[in-house]
């Protein structure tokens, strides 16, 4: 079943009840129904020069009739019009299911695109400028080449205290129930843990692991306030640095060995309530001072 559409197409018609017209002859400068493939469906208007209605329409050439498949609108408040007298039919482009350019803007109700896209493009079905090179199963490319940044934007602007705005991925899954997101909150979003902070920007897994990391030789880096220095480093080979304090319930060396500098550089106050350990010998840098505060211990080994 298709839709079809077609240039001047009127007739007489007589109403069978709501459910369908039977197709009379054309309208004088006009062309019957007999120009649609039987079964496929139209959009049409009809009127008996006080009702109307507006619909999809299944043409069938037994008759010929028209069946009201979908009432789009109508003098009836939007349901099926009880028409008296002869109506006339005739093919119809609804305000409702029509597309538009309005100030170089195209607006179209709903948009499906059927584009097959198991095939090499370097476009998707859905694209914006064309992409430097081409792979299989692109469903969406947007390309451009300008002197900033090229970005695609999503915004929510509601400041509900359940808004946000996401963007979500699903894998097989029936009823869409693995995905990864990538999400914001609005300025007042309440709700429980840090996931639910106002103004939070997260990414998670729901039902499945998550994997962050590089396909090629590269690191991971961490960085608070578009810091020069890295707050954590991934290495390409997988080691953890930072610069920082790094704290834990428990440290535990796998392979039994625990580092440390035999200098140090920079002044540094341990805790209070806590100790301190290093493998000596350990020397204090000229300008640097280790605090000891009242109760705990500094042990060199």
């Amino acid at each position: 079943m298709a839709l079809q559409l077609f240039d001047r197409v009127q007739v007489t018609a007589t109403a069978n009840t709501t459910v369908s017209f039977t197709l009379g002859t054309a309208v004088a400068g006009y062309q019957s129904f007999s120009v649609m493939t039987n079964g496929n469906t139209t959009y049409y208007g009809s009127s008996d020069g006080t009702n109307w209605e507006v619909g999809i329409g299944t043409y069938s050439s037994t008759g010929p009739t028209l069946t009201r498949t979908t009432i789009l609108s109508s003098s009836n408040a939007g349901a099926a019009v009880t028409f008296t007298g002869t109506p006339n039919v005739w093919i119809d482009y609804p305000s409702s299911q029509s597309v538009y350019l309005n100030n170089n803007v195209v607006s179209v109700p709903t948009y499906v695109a059927t584009q097959t896209v198991s095939g090499s493009s370097s476009t998707g079905a859905y694209s914006y400028g064309t992409l430097n090179g081409s792979d299989t199963g692109v469903m969406a490319s947007f390309q451009t080449s300008i002197a900033g940044y090229g970005y695609v934007a999503i915004q929510n602007t509601s400041s509900n205290s359940a808004a946000t705005t996401d963007f979500t991925l699903y894998n097989d899954t029936a009823s869409l129930g693995r995905y990864f997101d990538i999400g914001i909150n609005s300025t007042t979003y309440t709700g429980t843990g840090n996931f639910s902070l106002a103004n939070a920007s997260y990414i998670y897994s729901y039902g499945g692991d998550l994997s962050i990391g590089t396909y090629t030789s590269n690191a991971i880096h961490f960085i608070i306030n578009n810091g020069a220095t890295d707050a954590l480093t991934i290495s390409t080979a997988g080691n953890v640095t930072t610069p920082n304090v790094l704290t834990g319930a428990e440290v535990v060396a796998s392979n039994g060995l625990i580092l440390n500098n035999k200098t140090v550089s920079n002044s540094y106050t341990i805790p209070t309530g806590y100790n301190a350990i290093a493998v000596g010998p350990v020397t204090v840098a000229s300008g640097a001072a280790v605090t000891i505060p009242s109760g705990s211990r500094w042990v060199v080994l």
